[in-house]
């Protein structure tokens, strides 16, 4: 019987996550070396080593956990070179993995790490806890908020991939069907920095679907406010990078 030995990290000291709670708003997010050994500490002792991929209900039933470990100034010169650039205090943890179909499927996933999830409480800067339950892993894309997905798109002048057009915008699509459900446009840094909250509202209407309801509005606007409008800033530079060789479109 083959085995699979996969090794990675699951939760990095002082590392900054970008998360959303209903009730909090969007934050940023960060752990201790201290805090995360207590974590590993009650993980090993709880012995609960269900693994599954990307937080589904679905367990791989062909694993066992076969490490667990803290990175140390002892241990650190003998990971792969892959890790070299993890800190000491990472938590990392092996599972070894017996069927190749569970093995096919992580590799499909192109996942990158472990994370772990439950019931947290966390404090902010002035001390207000709340209780959250969280994933603790990175949030790649705003569309993992939201029943739909959002694209910033481009194509050719000369009729190669999508040829977008007019003024840069977000596409809204359905998640499984890939539908169409209309276009936001996007507002320039000026506009938007110079106007107010109730304003950054209405900049989300879509145009030819169906309107977004006030939870989904609120989020998208917070993303886009979040270090200081990153979020937007950095769609502008994927549009304008995207759409450089076409001149159908207008940069942003």
């Amino acid at each position: 019987m083959k085995k699979t030995r996969i090794l990675g990290a699951v939760l990095i000291p002082n590392f900054i996550m970008t998360r959303y709670n209903p009730k909090i708003g969007f934050y940023q997010l960060f752990i201790s070396p201290k805090t995360i050994a207590l974590y590993k500490q009650k993980f090993d002792k709880d012995n609960i080593t269900d693994l599954s991929i990307n937080h589904s209900s679905e367990i791989l039933k062909n694993t066992k956990l076969s490490n667990s470990f803290l990175i140390t100034t002892e241990n650190q010169k003998q990971l792969d070179v892959s890790f070299s650039h993890l800190p000491i205090g990472t938590w990392m943890i092996e599972y070894t993995i017996t069927d190749e179909l569970d093995v096919k499927s992580i590799e499909a996933f192109k996942l990158t790490g472990f994370s772990i999830e439950g019931e947290f409480t966390i404090e902010d800067e002035n001390g207000k806890q709340f209780k959250v339950t969280e994933h603790f892993r990175i949030m790649n894309k705003i569309s993992e908020l939201l029943s739909f997905n959002i694209y910033v798109q481009g194509g050719s002048t000369e009729g190669a991939g999508r040829n977008e057009h007019g003024e840069a915008h977000f596409e809204l699509k359905e998640k499984n069907s890939g539908k169409k459900l209309g276009k936001i446009f996007m507002p320039t840094k000026e506009k938007w920095i110079n106007c107010n909250r109730k304003e950054r509202l209405e900049f989300m209407f879509v145009e030819n679907g169906r309107q977004l309801t006030k939870r989904e509005k609120k989020i998208l606007v917070e993303w886009l406010e979040i270090n200081n409008s990153e979020n937007l800033l950095r769609c502008h530079s994927e549009w304008n990078e995207i759409n450089k060789d076409n001149n159908r479109t207008n940069p942003i």
